[in-house]
């Protein structure tokens, strides 16, 4: 019998019997090209080996016990809680981040009103020392154009200005 007839057999693909045949050291003729020709003897030993049913009975279906259901069902039920768990988790960092987030735009709204209230007190102070300038400068032209000149510097401003 070829490889792929007792793969067909066995229910496996054919590359799965040649590694059976190497791994449980099952001696099987090769022909002339190097392929196995497998025995019924053969087939009997791989699957005494591997503990394989027949696949006429894999076609039948195989019926699990109600304790492997139950297992599994237990198993399914145990990731439920723990994918829950974990959501609860994610939804909770998320709620973190945000509201990391906000405290940090606060208080960066605060540190800017901060700054601008300090550039409004300059703005003020600067305000208050130009109005100061401006007076004093009104003062001294006033004074310039109070104070008279002496008669020679009219004359001579007098002369120039022809």
């Amino acid at each position: 019998m070829k490889t792929h007839e007792a793969a067909r057999e066995l229910g496996v693909s054919s590359q799965t019997v040649i590694k059976w045949i190497r791994h449980y050291n099952i001696d099987c003729a090769k022909n002339e090209r190097g392929h196995f020709d497998i025995s019924k003897e053969n087939l009997k030993q791989i699957r005494e080996a591997h503990n394989i049913q027949p696949r006429s009975s894999a076609r039948k279906g195989h019926i699990q016990s109600s304790t492997d259901f139950d297992s599994l069902e237990a198993q399914i039920q145990e990731m439920c809680k723990q994918m829950g768990s974990m959501m609860g988790r994610i939804a909770e960092n998320d709620r973190r981040i945000e509201e990391k987030a906000g405290e940090v735009v606060t208080f960066q709204v605060l540190e800017h009103r901060t700054e601008i209230t300090n550039l409004q007190k300059k703005i003020y102070e600067l305000e208050e020392r130009l109005a100061m300038v401006e007076e004093q400068l009104e003062k001294k032209e006033g004074f310039i154009a109070n104070k008279k000149l002496p008669r020679w510097k009219t004359l001579f401003m007098n002369l120039w200005s022809l």
